[in-house]
């Protein structure tokens, strides 16, 4: 399967999948997305190497194809196609989020792209899940914008992702999920609704510690990193409360959470 077959199947843009086209001179770097630990350096030198790329094309061309191989990576393992095409619908994802941040098509996220070309994270579900060792295994869980947020969704998500990673990455069967987002700072609890989608996930986790981070910029604003706070719309009642909040000086943050013992796959 080559780019423009995978870029179909991944829904991806009609305006960017015109400028998708194959790249040469890198095959080493993109050998190296596929690489748990060592897709952040080929995803570097790939974007410093394939300069000027204004939009992206280049390397979401580069990324697309390491995806390629990927999809022999989970036939190898056993993985379901499905979970394949969901998983890398990120990138369609991605573009959108582009052209709803910055009001063009294009892709930005290159950074964070090599953790699904490298199998250490899968879609399942509503929900995104990342391998990693804080302090041993854990399955780190991640929202992506388009996903059903509702507490019978993100239910089955955690039980398919517990089965999903006994079945296929016995090492992670028993690890822990825990989450780190704008969505668990606890400044942000009084702002919401008594019967909010963001509680009932927030509530699932025991905070373990917070961080200055402006992360909710781009994830509950859809704003450009540095956007003034005066500039951030008010579309919903939540990005009017959080704009208040902020415009009286006070901070929201991030929290990391790991999830309490009882819930769905625990």
């Amino acid at each position: 399967m080559g780019i423009t077959e995978l870029a179909v199947l991944l829904d991806m843009p009609p305006a960017m999948a015109a400028k998708l086209h194959p790249v040469e001179g890198f095959s080493e770097e993109i050998r190296g997305l596929l690489m748990r630990d060592g897709f952040e350096g080929a995803a570097n030198a790939l974007h410093e190497g394939l300069s000027p790329d204004e939009d992206g094309a280049k390397i979401l061309s580069a990324m697309l194809e390491a995806a390629t191989v990927s999809e022999r990576e989970y036939a190898k393992l056993g993985i379901p196609h499905e979970i394949y095409i969901a998983t890398m619908k990120c990138f369609s994802r991605f573009v959108r989020e582009h052209r709803e941040k910055y009001g063009s098509w294009g892709f930005s996220t290159w950074w964070w792209a090599g953790r699904q070309t490298s199998l250490k994270l899968f879609r399942v579900g509503a929900l995104e899940y990342e391998m990693c060792t804080e302090e041993g295994p854990e399955l780190a869980v991640h929202i992506p914008s388009d996903a059903d947020f509702s507490p019978a969704s993100v239910e089955r998500s955690l039980a398919a992702a517990r089965a999903f990673f006994r079945k296929f990455f016995p090492a992670y069967g028993s690890a822990p999920f825990t989450c780190c987002s704008w969505m668990l700072a606890p400044a942000l609890m009084p702002l919401l609704p008594p019967v909010s989608n963001i509680r009932a996930f927030a509530e699932r986790f025991e905070i373990v510690a917070e961080y200055e981070n402006a992360g909710y910029e781009e994830f509950l604003f859809r704003c450009p990193a540095g956007t003034a706070v005066e500039d951030y719309p008010e579309k919903t009642s939540l990005q009017r409360a959080v704009k208040a909040y902020l415009l009286r000086g006070n901070r929201l943050g991030i929290a990391r959470g790991r999830m309490k013992t009882g819930g769905a796959g625990e």
